[in-house]
């Protein structure tokens, strides 16, 4: 689904050359569920921009379901956004105005799809949030809503179009541990269900929910193993 070549991303600061990402190589099945972990400066979060089309390589290839994103133009690159990748961020997200339902609905909006009505949209938004077992809480705005909450809305916005991919950033860092437990059983549900599920996290119990971990130093993959091997070699930090 994912395959990554050679990627390199060079920043330049006034006359100074920032080397976020050196040469990285990885590829990412249909229905796994990975973590990637690093140090601040190691270039995880330049990499999952670049994954997410949020962001362009240096140099090197990125393909997505086939199709190498790394040369399309803006505007393919918003559509893959919003048809191809699913966004979890730490800290939601949401628009404070409206309802957990509003939230939901927002992708169907900007979505290519021909002919889509109001309550085919309600409807859709409506079983996202039945799969994150948020049906009680549609009418209630993020202020009403816990952080755990808050972040099941999230996810379920980002599912709403089905996505190729699910990207989730930190997405337990502003939670504590039992609704962290909460957040990590839905993406495993959903992973179980046949969604392909990328997390950036820091946590030990976040990337033992995974199948693989990917670390990255320096900008530069330094390990890509099963959890169960990763765990066994090193403390996960």
């Amino acid at each position: 689904m994912i395959r990554v070549r050679q990627m390199k991303k060079i920043y330049r600061v006034g006359e100074e050359e920032i080397r976020a990402l050196r040469g990285v190589d990885l590829h990412v099945g249909k229905n796994e569920m990975i973590a990637v972990m690093g140090a601040s400066g190691s270039g995880k979060s330049t990499l999952m921009n670049i994954i997410g089309c949020l962001d362009k390589p240096t140099e090197g290839s990125y393909e997505l379901d086939g199709h190498d994103v790394s040369k399309m133009s803006e505007a393919s690159l918003a559509l893959v956004r919003n048809e191809k990748i699913g966004f979890v961020f730490q800290s939601f997200e949401l628009l404070a105005r409206q309802t957990a339902l509003e939230n939901v609905e927002l992708p169907l909006i900007y979505s290519r799809e021909a002919g889509l009505t109001s309550r085919e949209r309600t409807r859709r938004a409506l079983h996202a949030l039945n799969r994150v077992r948020l049906a009680d809480r549609v009418s209630h705005r993020p202020n009403q809503l816990s952080g755990g909450q808050k972040q099941r809305v999230a996810i379920a916005r980002a599912i709403l179009n089905k996505p190729a991919i699910l990207m989730a950033d930190e997405p337990t860092g502003n939670l504590d541990s039992v609704t962290t437990t909460e957040i990590m059983e839905i993406f495993r549900q959903l992973h179980a269900e046949g969604q392909t599920v990328l997390i950036v996290t820091h946590e030990n119990e976040v990337a033992a929910y995974c199948q693989r971990v990917i670390r990255l130093r320096d900008g530069l993959v330094l390990s890509d193993l099963p959890v169960a091997q990763d765990q066994a070699g090193q403390v996960i930090a």
